[in-house]
C-alpha cells in the first residue's frame, strides 16, 4: 500500500473506501476498495479533498488474499 496524488492514482488499485458526505443530506461511499481509479474520477475526488489516496503496490506475480484463499 502506498499513499500517492489522486492525478497519479489513475489505473490504480483503491485499497480503501472513500466516503462521501454531504451536509444535511447522504454519507456514502463514493468510491469502494479494489475500485480502479479513472481520470474521470480524479474531479470528485478533489472535489471530496481528496489530493492523496492510498492504493495497492502490487508486485510482479502478487495474487489477491481472496483469490488466494479459493485456490
Amino acid at each position: 500500500m502506498k499513499r500517492i496524488p489522486v492525478h497519479d492514482a489513475v489505473g490504480m488499485v483503491l485499497c480503501h473506501d472513500v466516503t462521501r458526505i454531504v451536509p444535511g443530506g447522504q454519507k456514502g461511499p463514493a468510491f469502494k476498495k479494489g475500485h480502479i481509479i479513472a481520470s474521470q474520477d480524479v474531479p470528485p475526488l478533489l472535489d471530496m479533498g481528496k489530493a492523496h489516496v492510498y492504493v495497492f503496490d502490487l508486485a510482479e506475480g502478487y495474487i489477491h488474499e481472496d483469490d488466494a484463499a479459493a485456490r
